[in-house]
């Protein structure tokens, strides 16, 4: 399994709904990234504004291969980033995108 495919994503809606493709998240009303990969922690939010999410990925400078992919979920006032080799978590205001 590649570091990509390590969490997949559900996002509820107001009537119950749940979302698994796209990115736009305005109005749901949680946001869960759930573990694939054996050994890592579920993540729900919840209470927050969910507006967008995206996926990054962040490459060895040498020796190919990738060294991280990070999840994004940007909710109204913080960005959330979880990161696939641990599952840990990132936080950092609206507007600030963070790179590896």
């Amino acid at each position: 399994m590649n570091l990509a495919e390590a969490y997949g994503w559900e996002a509820e809606q107001p009537d119950g709904s749940l979302l698994t493709k796209g990115g736009d998240l305005e109005g749901c009303v949680r946001v869960s990234l759930i573990p694939v990969a054996a050994g890592l922690p579920r993540h729900d939010f919840v209470g927050c504004t969910p507006l967008r999410r995206f996926g990054r990925g962040f490459l060895r400078v040498t020796g190919g291969g990738m060294r991280e992919y990070l999840h994004c979920v940007v909710c109204r006032g913080f960005r959330i980033y979880c990161r696939s080799t641990d599952g840990g978590i990132v936080v950092t205001p609206e507007d600030q995108e963070l790179y590896l």
